[in-house]
């Protein structure tokens, strides 16, 4: 083995360390004419001679560029060099510049890298400075069909290939190449694109050349990634459609092009926006797919990251980067002719078709069970915009109001993102924690559920056969961070901004609630009952997402009292969970009065002087007036301990005293409905009900100030003494009227002047003997004269009027006679509450008495088809045979809670034997089911269906059990499962009468129509629970026979009818009497025996006479006609001695 030679100083002893390259600054001369210029660019393989010639070319075309200097040759100079090197005209390749393209190839060949920049600057120069002239521009066209030939793409690649730290070979190349796909408006855009092969080389890997050091990018030496995106943005600029999408679809130059743009100098953030706005987003002739190339969550995602952007200072007339790429994501994913956003199908999940035909009856008999995907979708949701899915969750609506704005408009624009959002993201909490984080999340959170709900639920004209899923629904309403435990946190936090903001959201879920049941309850759906179910199941599942209505009614309690916004708004969560959830909210049994007065005194100390607060005070008393409405214990009347006078008189005192311009239309609406059903004023249209004691007491206030106080004292005992017995003072109208002898005022049927005026005749003499009261007296002989006039105005009896005036002048303080001698006033006009003039009203009279047959023919209509929308109710014991096999694989609670046990007893009235019997079994086998479980209310159950199974033992052998008994178990069950139900201890009373009922009777209808309610207040809900179990029960001849069967306190439907003559029962009641007589006509014989039995046409006229509203006349009137067309007309014209023959209405 030999010996190694050691290496020495010579030969291939020397190092082979790398030599250091050193870049010489090329010389120049100045250029003064176009022959020196020939010179200088001729081919020569000397390369520092080249780059002389090059560097001279440059600095003279600088010169051109620089706008400041004013040599006239220069221009003639480079036109006649560029003259003198053009190609003859015949010739097939012709090469401009020919000498400058040879010194580069020459270059390019001896790896010369100073020559391979030099000449790409330039020519970058050259055709910047030719597009500047229309003269110049076929030499520009020729340079640039130079640049596309061969030997120039080798050229160009080669360039553009180059090291990654040799960015002034690759920038000068971009650059030439945006001069030339630019010059003309793109004239050789298209065939530039064509040689992409070698044009487009390297240009991903380019785009990541950015700019590195500590200091800013220098503008006028951008880097190699300014340059190559400044390239690209041309290309997409005068590219036609076909080659854009072909450019777009290059995934790696896609990537690049947004992959660093958070480091990118201000301007070029700004030109890379707007032109992908412009040449992608706006362009209607580029196809959607190859938008969706660009717009993918990658480019999105680090879009998103431009709201952090820190690098621009701009001036406070222009938008910011941030501002910008704001406006660019909100079209990009907004915007259907973006390309991103696909159309979905509102709250109808991707893949589903909720028009698929199912058959009504399956539906009406199997509910929403039949459709298989209705519970599908409460842990994932399929979407179609997968795009938007997966950039969602990279954005942050707590830390930016942009991307708050801009997520929330994504979800307006695709409702389904909304639910798939909430359900993929939960790793934030709506735990409350006062931070700007949790601030910011509130806010978020509050403007989605604000979000409309689509029209239709869906993006069609008409609503789908079937509903939407409930979860989904519902997880649009309130998504899932607010569950019951973090909004119950919420509530009761002690930080009133927490609390706000859970109460400001509530109000807004509820009012978005109560929109979605309006659409689930629309009469155009095609199949009600699966409609019906969605919207019990939909209110079910918010229940048990928001917190109980006492955990509301202990925030409002702990709101102080100077934050009013918050007041205002947690009264109106109160009011709208009675509105939209009633049944939710009356098992509260909240006690608005406390709240009344207190809302009532703030505003009668008139501490408020912001007129704003003003404003919100007065709607936290509508709110709480509204309560006070749905409230059956609410005393208007009657004046809490420490407070002198009502809330009803408070009310008309704050509609007094009330600053101008200070809405108080709910305010008086609410005291004129009171007044009405109390009787102060009469029930006719044409009364302006409290108008008149309004105007009288404005009046008062703006004529005497100080008398005012004097009169509330002695108006609020009268109307409390008036609401206390009422029979008196209509007793004692009656007695005046004869007295008077004067005939009823056409238009006011049940009275001829308000009551209230006989209640202040009778305490005046009371008020007059009382010592130092000589100051309310004086008042009050100011107030009454001014009261009766502004009566006499709205139409009321002056014969009457001057009758109680006359009456009440000897108690007033009369010396000089003067009150007397005025007596009445007449003509006065209403100037503080809109109501026509004395002369309109006694015209109105006289065309109504001179025309009451045109008036008549404008009365509203119904037809039989809108009497049977209105009247018919379903048959509540409709047969469900599979309930016999269906029951027993359910368990308590469902048999309970969802129906099945209602279907199986309701089989006890079914026309077969068999069934009848199976089903009575059946009942027994499930009442040892409830009683071996751990139901609560599994005693009551059992017992009900025992005594039922007992009752049905010894009937259903010969003939069905009769509806009514099915009936009233299948209504008590609901009674039963509910403790808090006003009807609860009187249902468990007559369970333990007896170990059986009597088939032969209807239940407990004595106990409620005669009994007193065991819950206080509540006589109009029990006789609603009354009536709607007789509808169910009124099916068959047999059942109508119980109906008009003798009893000791007349027969039931008689007594039915008396009840609802009562003139405090409102219309939604009454409309159940009219359903249980529409349920009547169906029966065979059912109309005969009405008329014949009941004189029902009698009791119809009659009633049709009072009412007041055209609309209910008009409902009284088609039954009518209805009750004849349906009857035994011979029959019944028999039995009346031809009295009834045939409508003559």
């Amino acid at each position: 083995m030999g010996h190694r030679v050691p290496r020495g100083l010579d030969g291939g002893a020397t190092s082979q360390k790398r030599q250091k390259v050193v870049h010489e600054a090329p010389t120049s001369e100045e250029v003064h004419a176009s022959r020196q210029l020939q010179q200088l660019l001729s081919f020569s393989q000397d390369p520092a001679r080249a780059r002389h010639g090059l560097q001279s070319f440059k600095l003279f075309l600088d010169q051109l560029l620089n706008q400041d200097s004013k040599d006239a040759d220069r221009p003639r100079i480079l036109r006649d060099y560029l003259q003198s090197t053009k190609p003859a005209d015949n010739d097939e390749n012709p090469v401009y510049l020919p000498d400058i393209m040879q010194t580069w190839s020459y270059g390019t060949q001896i790896n010369n890298e100073n020559i391979m920049s030099a000449v790409p600057v330039v020519l970058a120069l050259l055709l910047k400075l030719l597009s500047q002239s229309l003269e110049s521009v076929p030499f520009g066209l020729g340079i640039c069909r130079t640049l596309l030939q061969k030997r120039q793409q080798e050229l160009i690649a080669r360039n553009l290939s180059a090291d990654k730290g040799k960015s002034f070979i690759i920038s000068p190349t971009l650059r030439m190449l945006t001069e030339a796909v630019i010059f003309d408006g793109g004239a050789i855009a298209k065939p530039l694109f064509r040689a992409r092969a070698s044009m487009l080389k390297s240009l991903a890997r380019n785009m990541g050349l950015v700019h590195r050091g500590d200091e800013a990018e220098d503008t006028k030496r951008p880097s190699a990634r300014t340059n190559a995106v400044l390239f690209f943005l041309s290309a997409l600029k005068f590219l036609h459609p076909e080659a854009k999408k072909e450019l777009l679809s290059q995934r790696d130059i896609v990537a690049a092009l947004t992959r660093d743009v958070k480091q990118d100098p201000p301007y070029l953030v700004k030109e890379l926006l707007e032109g992908l706005r412009a040449h992608v987003l706006l362009d209607d002739k580029l196809p959607r797919e190859a938008k969706a190339c660009l717009l993918n969550a990658s480019t999105l995602t680090r879009l998103s990251a431009l709201y952090q952007y820190r690098l621009d200072t701009p001036a406070d007339d222009e938008p910011s980067i941030a501002d910008i790429a704001h406006e660019f994501l909100m079209a990009a994913c907004t915007s259907p002719g973006c390309g991103l956003l696909r159309q979905d199908s509102g709250f109808y999940p991707r893949e589903l078709d909720p028009n698929v035909p199912v058959p009504t009856a399956v539906v009406d008999e199997w509910g929403l069970e039949v459709i298989v995907w209705m519970n599908k979708f409460r842990t994932e949701t399929p979407v179609r915009n997968h795009a938007l899915s997966n950039f969602l969750p990279n954005l942050r609506p707590w830390s930016s109001l942009k991307q708050s704005e801009l997520m929330i408009s994504i979800f307006k624009a695709a409702p389904e993102l909304v639910a798939h959002y909430f359900l993929n993201n939960k790793s934030f909490t709506f735990e409350p924690k006062l931070s700007a984080t949790w601030t910011g999340y509130a806010a978020f959170l509050f403007h989605t559920v604000t979000l409309p709900i689509p029209d239709h639920f869906c993006r069609g004209p008409n609503f789908p056969a079937l509903p939407p899923p409930t979860s989904i629904v519902v997880d649009n309403i309130l998504p899932p961070p607010l569950n019951p435990k973090a909004l119950s946190r919420s509530l009761a936090s002690k930080s009133n901004m927490i609390s706000f903001f859970a109460t400001r959201i509530l109000v807004v879920a509820l009012e978005k609630l109560d929109a979605a049941l309006k659409m689930h309850r629309d009469p155009s759906h095609a199949h009600k009952t699966a409609w019906a179910e969605a919207a019990r199941r939909l209110v079910d599942e918010f229940r048990q997402r928001c917190p109980g209505l006492t955990e509301m009614i202990n925030a409002y309690r702990s709101v102080p009292e100077g934050d009013i916004l918050h007041r205002e708004a947690a009264s109106r969560l109160l009011r709208l969970c009675y509105e939209v959830l009633p049944q939710h909210a009356l098992m509260a049994k909240f006690d608005v009065s406390p709240f009344l007065e207190t809302s009532l005194s703030r505003l009668s100390r008139q501490e408020l002087e912001d007129p704003k607060d003003s404003a919100l005070s007065v709607k936290e008393l509508e709110n709480l007036l509204s309560i006070a409405g749905y409230s059956p214990g609410m005393r208007w009347f009657a004046a809490p301990e420490g407070v002198s006078l009502s809330p009803f008189t408070r009310l008309l005192k704050v509609c007094v005293d009330a600053p101008h311009g200070v809405a108080l239309g709910t305010i008086r609406e609410v005291l004129n409905f009171v007044a009405v059903e109390e009787g102060l004023v009469p029930r006719v249209d044409a009364h302006p009900g409290l108008l008149a004691l309004l105007e009288a007491l404005q009046v008062l206030r703006q004529s005497y100030p100080d008398s005012i106080t004097h009169v509330w004292p002695f108006l609020d005992n009268c109307l409390a003494r008036y609401a206390n017995s009422p029979v008196k003072y209509v007793e004692k109208f009656y007695a005046m009227k004869d007295e008077a002898a004067e005939p009823a005022v056409q238009g006011l049927t049940s009275a001829d002047v308000s009551l209230a005026t006989i209640a202040m005749l009778e305490q005046l003499p009371f008020a007059a003997a009382k010592e130092g009261n000589q100051h309310t007296l004086k008042a009050l002989g100011r107030f009454l004269p001014s009261f009766l006039g502004y009566l006499a105005a709205a139409g009321e009896s002056k014969s009457l009027l001057d009758l109680v005036f006359s009456k009440m002048v000897p108690y007033l303080p009369d010396s000089k006679k003067k009150v007397k001698a005025g007596g009445v006033p007449e003509g006065l006009e209403f100037q503080h509450n809109p109501w026509p003039s004395a002369k309109a009203i006694e015209a109105g009279k006289a065309s109504s008495t001179e025309a009451p047959q045109e008036e008549g023919k404008s009365s509203p209509a119904i037809d039989a088809k809108a009497l049977e929308n209105m009247l018919h109710a379903p048959d509540g014991l409709e047969a469900d045979n599979s309930a016999l096999v269906r029951w027993s694989s359910k368990t308590v609670d469902e048999l309970v809670d969802d129906g099945y046990l209602k279907s199986l007893i309701a089989l006890l009235a079914s026309e077969h034997a068999s069934i009848r019997k199976e089903a009575l079994v059946n009942i027994r086998k499930a009442a040892a089911k409830i009683k071996e479980s751990e139901y609560e209310e599994k005693e009551q159950i059992w017992l009900l269906l025992m005594e039922l199974a007992e009752t049905a033992a010894d009937n259903i052998n010969d003939r069905p059990l009769p509806s009514p008994t099915s009936a009233f178990a299948c209504h008590a069950i609901d009674v039963l499962r509910d403790p808090l139900s006003c009807l609860y201890p009187k249902v468990n009373m007559f369970l333990v009468r007896g170990p059986s009922w009597s088939p032969d009777k209807i239940h407990l209808v004595d106990d409620i129509l005669e009994g007193d309610p065991m819950v206080p207040n509540t006589y109009y809900t029990q006789t609603n629970w009354l009536l709607g179990y007789l509808i169910d029960g009124l099916r068959t001849k047999h059942d109508l026979e119980l109906f008009h069967k003798k009893r000791t306190m007349g027969p039931l439907l008689e007594h039915i009818l008396v009840s609802a003559t009562n003139p405090y029962m409102r219309w939604p009641l009454k409309l159940q009497v009219l359903r249980l007589l529409y349920r009547a006509t169906c029966i065979e014989g059912g109309s005969t025996t009405l008329t014949t039995r009941f004189g029902i046409m009698s009791w119809l006229e009659a009633t049709q006479a009072g009412c007041t509203d055209a609309s209910e006349a008009a409902v009284y009137e088609t039954l009518r006609k209805r009750i004849w067309e349906t009857s035994d007309q011979d029959r019944v014209r028999a039995w009346s001695r031809e009295g009834l023959n045939g409508p003559s209405w």
